[in-house]
C-alpha cells in the first residue's frame, strides 16, 4: 500500500549507523594511553641493553689500554735493566734504588735514542699512584750518585694507572722489582757482579 510508514524500521537503520559511526572514530583516549606506555618500556629496554653494551665495551678498552702501557713499562725497564752498565772499577753494575726511586746507568735510552749511555731515573709519587722519568746525558757527573733525587717538576709522566705501583732494589742481588697492583716483575743485568747467580727476568718470587 502506497504511504504505508513501516514502524520500526528507522531505529534498525540508525543503529547500523551508529556502529558504522564508531568504527570510524580510531582509536580511544585510552588506547592512546596504553600504547604510549608501552612504547615507553620498549625504549627503555632497549636503551638499558645498549648501555651495558656500551658500558662494557668502554671496561673492556680502559682495561686493555691498561694492559698495553704495563707491558710497553715492563719492557722498557727490562731492557734498561739489561743493559746496565757494569763498572769494572767499582765490580759492580750502576744501578741504585730505594724509597720509590730507581737509577741505572744504561746503554738502553728512551728519550735519547742515539745518546749510547744514559742515567735512567724511575720515581714513584705515592700520591698519585703515578710513576716518572727523568733521562741525564751527563750520566758521569757526581751529582747522580746514590742519593740523587731529582724534582717531579723535572721528570716526565710515564705511567699511572688504578693498580698501585712500587720500586725496589735489592743490590746483593742486582734485582730490580717493579709491583703494579701487587704482582711483582724482577729483573736482572746481563753483566753481573762475581758470585751473584743469573736468574732469569720475569714474576718476582
Amino acid at each position: 500500500m502506497r504511504g504505508e510508514i513501516r514502524v520500526g524500521s528507522a531505529p534498525q537503520e540508525n543503529s547500523r549507523f551508529g556502529r558504522a559511526h564508531r568504527g570510524q572514530q580510531g582509536i580511544t583516549l585510552l588506547e592512546l594511553l596504553i600504547a604510549v606506555v608501552l612504547l615507553g618500556m620498549v625504549s627503555t629496554m632497549i636503551y638499558s641493553v645498549l648501555n651495558v653494551g656500551i658500558n662494557f665495551s668502554a671496561r673492556g678498552g680502559k682495561h686493555l689500554e691498561r694492559l698495553a702501557r704495563e707491558k710497553n713499562l715492563l719492557s722498557l725497564l727490562r731492557r734498561q735493566v739489561n743493559g746496565a752498565w757494569y763498572d769494572l772499577r767499582l765490580g759492580r753494575v750502576k744501578i741504585s734504588g730505594g724509597d720509590g726511586v730507581l737509577r741505572i746507568v744504561t746503554h738502553q735510552p728512551l728519550l735519547h735514542r742515539t745518546a749510547g749511555t744514559v742515567l735512567a731515573v724511575y720515581r714513584v709519587n705515592e700520591a698519585e699512584q703515578t710513576l716518572y722519568y727523568l733521562e741525564k746525558l751527563d750520566y758521569f757527573n757526581a751529582e747522580y750518585g746514590e742519593k740523587y733525587l731529582p724534582d717531579f717538576k723535572e721528570m716526565e709522566k710515564m705511567y699511572a694507572a688504578d693498580r698501585p705501583v712500587a720500586l725496589a732494589y735489592e743490590p746483593e742481588k742486582s734485582r730490580v722489582i717493579i709491583t703494579l697492583g701487587g704482582e711483582g716483575f724482577a729483573f736482572f743485568p746481563k753483566s753481573l757482579p762475581p758470585g751473584v747467580t743469573p736468574i732469569l727476568s720475569g714474576t718476582a718470587q
